[in-house]
């Protein structure tokens, strides 16, 4: 071994895919159409029963805005698909 060449590299003993959840960009977007309906049940009840919570309601309008904007770049790819 040189500085160049540090030699073989350690494996770890466990499978690097384990541990992750993969979506493919379909089923990613179904999920967050749930969330984004969720989200607009909220914001409707809040509306109506809470009106002066302006810290809840303008999280979630946060919210639904951030994930319709990814919504919509979802649509972008499937539409060019």
């Amino acid at each position: 071994m040189t500085a160049e060449d540090p030699g073989p590299v350690e494996q770890l003993p466990v499978d690097d895919w384990a541990d992750q959840d993969l979506l493919t960009k379909d089923e990613a977007r179904e999920r967050l159409l749930v969330e984004i309906g969720r989200v607009r049940i909220r914001l409707a009840e809040l509306d109506e029963n809470s009106p002066d919570d302006e810290a809840e309601i303008t999280l979630l309008t946060r919210r639904l805005n951030a994930m319709e904007s990814t919504r919509d770049e979802y649509d972008s790819y499937l539409r060019g698909k």
